[in-house]
C-alpha cells in the first residue's frame, strides 16, 4: 500500500529527484535580492515567486520536499478560495465538492509539487476572479499585481475582464479603469517584458496543430503534453465534455458564465492564433491560469443543473474522472534520478573532484545535487553557444569547459538521463 501510494499517486511529485526548471528555479532565488531581480529580467518571467523562494529557503531548508512545499501551500490557498466562493455563490455543501474539484484537478495538483512558479500563477488566478466578482477593488489591484508580477501571461487574465464588460453591458470608463488599474503599478516591468518577448523567439516550443487546438481544453485540465502519444482522443473527448458542462452554465447563468468563459477562450484564441500564424507561444503550464476558469466553469454547469440525480451523478463522475487520472498520470511524469545518482557520487567523490554534464541540459541538476557547486561545469570542447532558454547561462555565464581536469583530479560525466561515469586525465 505505502508503495502504490509513493509511486502511483501524486506524491510522487513530492519525492521524485527535482528537474532542470525547479533546480533552475533555486538557483534564481538563491542570490541577494537585487541579484535575484536582475537575474529575472533576462529570464521569460517576473520576479515575485524567486523573490518568494528566496524567503522561503530561510524557513525551510534546502531538501526538495521542503522548497516544493511553497507551490503546494499556494494550492491549498487555491483550495479554500474556491471553496468560499462557491459557498458565497452556490451552497456550502456545494461547496465542498467545488473545494475537492480544486483540490484533485491533476494540473493543479501537479504543479502543487514543483518548484515553479505555476501553482502561484493559479492561486492568483483564483484571488484575481474573487474580487473581481465580488468588486472588492483594493484587493483586485493587490493581487493583479502580485499576478502580473507572477507570469507573462497574466495580462491576459485583465484584458479578459475587461472583454466580459462588453456583453455584460458594464462598459464604462470607470470598469475599465479599475479593471486596468494594476497595469499602472507594472509599468516598471512592460519594457523587460517586451525584450523578453522578443527573446523568446529562439526558444525550444513545439509548433501548434489541430490535434493540440481540438484537445486544448482536456490538455489543461489534465496536464496532458503528448506522453503518452495515443491518449490526444481522450483529451480531445474530455474537451468536448468540458465544453458541455461550460455550455450548461452559459444557458442558465449567463452573466456568472460569461466571467468565467471569456478568459478561457480569449486567451486561447490570442495565443493559438499567434502560435498557428506567427510563431509557437503555446505551453501547457503557461496556461494554467485557463485551468482555474474551466474548474469554475465547470462546477458552475454542474450547479445550474436542476434535476438533483443528474447533478449528483455528475459531481461523482468528475470527482472520479479527476481521481482516476491522478493514479494514471505519476508514472509519466517521471523525470531523470539525478538524486539517486549523486547520492552515489557524493560518497565517493573527494574535494579534487568534478562533475561534468555532457550537454547543458543535464547541468542544473547535476549543480544542484552536487555537494561541490563550485566544481560542476558544462564539458563542451567544441565550444557551442548555448542557447538562453535552457537557464544555465543567466545563473552561470562561464560554466562551459573544454577539456577535463589532469590527475589527481576525477571528473564524474553526466549523461541527461542521469548515468554517469568516472574519468581520470593523466
Amino acid at each position: 500500500m505505502l508503495n502504490f501510494i509513493l509511486y502511483h499517486t501524486p506524491f510522487f511529485y513530492v519525492i521524485q529527484s527535482v528537474w532542470r526548471d525547479e533546480a533552475f528555479s533555486y538557483f534564481m532565488a538563491k542570490p541577494n535580492i537585487l541579484q535575484v531581480i536582475i537575474n529575472t529580467a533576462h529570464d521569460f518571467n517576473p520576479p515575485v515567486y524567486y523573490l518568494l523562494l528566496h524567503f522561503w529557503m530561510k524557513l525551510s531548508g534546502q531538501s526538495d520536499e521542503g522548497l516544493r512545499l511553497l507551490s503546494l501551500i499556494a494550492h491549498l490557498i487555491c483550495v479554500f478560495i474556491a471553496y468560499v466562493f462557491a459557498e458565497k455563490r452556490m451552497s456550502k455543501k456545494f461547496a465542498w465538492f467545488v473545494a475537492a474539484f480544486t483540490l484533485l484537478n491533476p494540473m493543479l495538483l501537479y504543479y502543487a509539487f514543483e518548484m515553479r512558479m505555476y501553482s502561484l500563477f493559479a492561486l492568483f488566478t483564483f484571488a484575481v476572479f474573487y474580487f473581481f466578482y465580488f468588486k472588492n477593488w483594493k484587493w483586485y489591484t493587490i493581487t493583479s499585481v502580485l499576478g502580473l508580477y507572477t507570469h507573462s501571461f497574466f495580462p491576459l487574465i485583465l484584458l479578459s475582464f475587461a472583454f466580459y464588460l462588453i456583453p455584460s453591458h458594464k462598459l464604462n470608463r470607470r470598469n475599465l479603469w479599475l479593471v486596468f488599474k494594476p497595469f499602472l503599478f507594472f509599468i516598471p516591468w512592460l519594457p523587460v517584458l517586451v525584450i523578453q518577448f522578443i527573446n523568446s523567439k529562439n526558444s525550444w516550443l513545439f509548433p501548434v496543430d489541430l490535434q493540440l487546438i481540438f484537445s486544448v481544453l482536456g490538455n489543461l485540465f489534465t496536464t496532458y503534453e503528448g506522453t503518452p502519444g495515443n491518449y490526444w482522443g481522450f483529451t480531445a473527448i474530455l474537451s468536448f465534455i468540458i465544453l458541455i458542462f461550460i455550455l450548461k452554465g452559459w444557458k442558465n447563468k449567463k452573466n456568472e458564465s460569461l466571467m468565467l468563459t471569456i478568459p478561457i477562450f480569449l486567451p486561447l484564441l490570442i495565443i493559438l492564433g499567434y502560435s498557428v500564424i506567427k510563431r509557437p507561444l503555446f505551453v501547457n503550464r503557461y496556461m494554467i491560469f485557463i485551468t482555474v476558469f474551466e474548474i469554475m466553469a465547470i462546477s458552475l454547469g454542474i450547479w445550474s443543473i436542476k434535476n438533483k440525480i443528474v447533478k449528483s451523478a455528475s459531481m461523482i463522475f468528475w470527482l472520479i474522472l479527476v481521481i482516476i487520472i491522478n493514479i494514471f498520470s505519476p508514472s509519466y511524469h517521471k523525470k531523470a534520478d539525478f538524486k539517486l545518482t549523486f547520492k552515489e557520487i557524493n560518497k565517493i567523490a573527494v574535494s579534487s573532484d568534478y562533475v561534468y554534464s555532457k550537454t547543458p541540459i543535464g547541468f542544473l541538476e547535476s549543480a544542484y545535487y552536487f555537494q561541490q557547486k563550485d566544481k560542476a561545469f558544462v564539458y563542451n570542447p567544441q565550444g557551442i553557444v548555448i542557447p538562453d532558454y535552457i537557464g544555465v547561462n543567466i545563473v552561470f555565464p562561464n560554466i562551459s569547459r573544454s577539456t577535463l581536469p589532469y590527475s589527481p583530479s576525477r571528473t564524474f560525466l553526466i549523461s541527461d538521463n542521469a548515468s554517469f561515469e568516472l574519468l581520470i586525465k593523466k
